[in-house]
C-alpha cells in the first residue's frame, strides 16, 4: 500500500467507486496532485468537485484544504538531521506552542472524575506508559497498566463505567490499541488518546485526545520520531491533575 492510502486506510472501504478513484489517482500522481486546486482534480478524474468532498470528509477530514495539508505533510519523514539538537528543540517548541491551557484542564478534570485509571501502551511507548501509572500511585490514584497483547484483548470487559482509559500510542496507529480502543467506544468508560500524530485513528476515535507536534523520522528502516514529546504531555498532564487535587 502506498504513502496516501497507508495514511487513510482505516476509511477506504467507506469510499464509494468513484471517490476512490481519486484517491487511487492522488497516490500515483501525488507530486502532480499536491498543487492542484478542487476543479482541477475533479477534471483529472471526471469526477464532481462535490464528490471529492465527500471523499475528504469520509476520510475524517474537514474539507478539501485539510486533505491538501495531508498530501503536503505526508512525505515529512526525514532522517537524522546533521544538527539533532536543532530538530529536538524545534519538535519541542512546536508542541509546546500546539497546546492550550483548556485542553489540559479538561483533561486533569477526566482523570479527576475517574474511579479508577487505566493506562494502555505498547512497544516502544511501553516505558511511558508505565511511567505515567507511576506517577498515579504516587498520589494514591487507583490505577492499571496494561500492555499484554491478549489482556489488551480482554480489556472491553474488564473496564467498568467511571474507568478512565489511556492510550498512549507514538504514531495512534497501531492496530492492538487501535481495536482495542475501537470496542472501548461502545462502553459507558471515558477514554483519553496520547499521541504524536493529532491526525491518527486513535486520536479520533477516542473521547478526548492530545499530541505533540513532532517530525517523523525513519532511518535505515527504524523509527526514531521521539517520544519524549508524549513524556512531556504526560508530565503536564499530571501537574494539572495535581493541581487540581490540592484546591
Amino acid at each position: 500500500m502506498g504513502k496516501v492510502l497507508d495514511r487513510f486506510s482505516s476509511s477506504i472501504g467507506e469510499l464509494t467507486y468513484a471517490e476512490k478513484h481519486v484517491l487511487y489517482y492522488v497516490e500515483e500522481n501525488l507530486e502532480t496532485a499536491k498543487n492542484q486546486s478542487l476543479t482541477a482534480m475533479a477534471e483529472s478524474n471526471s469526477v464532481s468537485t462535490t464528490t471529492i468532498i465527500r471523499m475528504c470528509h469520509k476520510l475524517g477530514l474537514g474539507g478539501f484544504s485539510e486533505f491538501k495539508f495531508n498530501l503536503k505533510s505526508i512525505d515529512e519523514n526525514v532522517g537524522p538531521a546533521e544538527n539533532m539538537l536543532d530538530r529536538y528543540r524545534q519538535d519541542t517548541n512546536r508542541t509546546l506552542e500546539s497546546l492550550r491551557v483548556e485542553e489540559l484542564e479538561k483533561i486533569s478534570e477526566q482523570l479527576l472524575k475517574a474511579n479508577r485509571v487505566m493506562i494502555v501502551a505498547v512497544g516502544l511507548t511501553k516505558m511511558a506508559g508505565e511511567y505515567f501509572s507511576k506517577l498515579f500511585m504516587q498520589v494514591n490514584k487507583p490505577t492499571s497498566y496494561v500492555y499484554e497483547s491478549h489482556i489488551i484483548d480482554l480489556l472491553p470487559n474488564m473496564v467498568q463505567q467511571d474507568d478512565l482509559i489511556v492510550f498512549i500510542s507514538s504514531s495512534g496507529e497501531t492496530k492492538t490499541i487501535v481495536g482495542a480502543a475501537e470496542k472501548i467506544r461502545y462502553k459507558n468508560a471515558d477514554s483519553l488518546a496520547i499521541t504524536n500524530s493529532a491526525d491518527s485513528t486513535l486520536a479520533k476515535i477516542t473521547r478526548n485526545a492530545i499530541s505533540a507536534d513532532v517530525q517523523k523520522v525513519q532511518f535505515a528502516g527504524y523509527d526514531l520520531t521521539p517520544r519524549s514529546t508524549m513524556v512531556i504531555l504526560i508530565d503536564l498532564i499530571f501537574e494539572f491533575y495535581l493541581k487540581k487535587v490540592m484546591k
